[in-house]
Formats: structure tokens, sequence, C-alpha cells
């Protein structure tokens, strides 16, 4: 497997793909394949970081019966993992909720 494992979250109630799909450009990630049920984002970072949240990064969201799926992985090779996958797949969730 290239990078580390992924990272999965359930979002219900979401916002549409589509605003989902501008919250993740302001985030600083790129559509890289789009699809009418899902989208792939990449976001650039540093060849050998030393923190998670600088590394290349991929995440993938896809419409779910309730809301949205989201998968986050790194897209490169990781030793290890200190946890910054799991923060940054939480605060993605808290943009991309539904306002109440």
């Amino acid at each position: 497997m290239w990078g580390w494992k992924a990272v999965e979250r359930r979002i219900e109630p979401s916002v549409s793909l589509e605003q989902a799909k501008t919250t993740m450009k302001e985030e600083g990630f790129a559509d890289h394949i789009t699809n009418l049920e899902h989208v792939i984002f990449k976001r650039a970072g540093r060849r050998l970081p030393l923190k998670g949240e600088r590394a290349y990064l991929e995440v993938a969201l896809a419409k779910a019966e309730a809301g949205l799926f989201l998968q986050a992985r790194y897209d490169m090779f990781m030793l290890f993992d200190t946890g910054d996958l799991e923060k940054l797949a939480d605060e993605l969730v808290e943009k991309l909720k539904a306002p109440a």
C-alpha cells in the first residue's frame, strides 16, 4: 500500500457534494478525479515531511445514503503516523457538516 492506512468518516448530515468541492478547494485541495457520485482531491506537500500535515494528501468524497463518505490518506510513503491524518479528517468533517 502506498502511504499509510486510510482514515474514513461518515458525515451525516452533510453539505452537498458541490458545496463540499468548494470547501475542499478553500482548504488547499485540487480536484484530481471528478464523477457524479464522488470526487478525489489531492493536496501538495513536502517530500520529506516531519509532520503528516505537511505530506502529500489525497481525500476522496462520495455520496452516501444520508450524507457524504470521506476517506483521507497520505499520497506518499510514510514511515510512521503521528495522528495528523486523523486530526485532518476530523477537521474536514466539521467543515463539511450541514449547518444545524
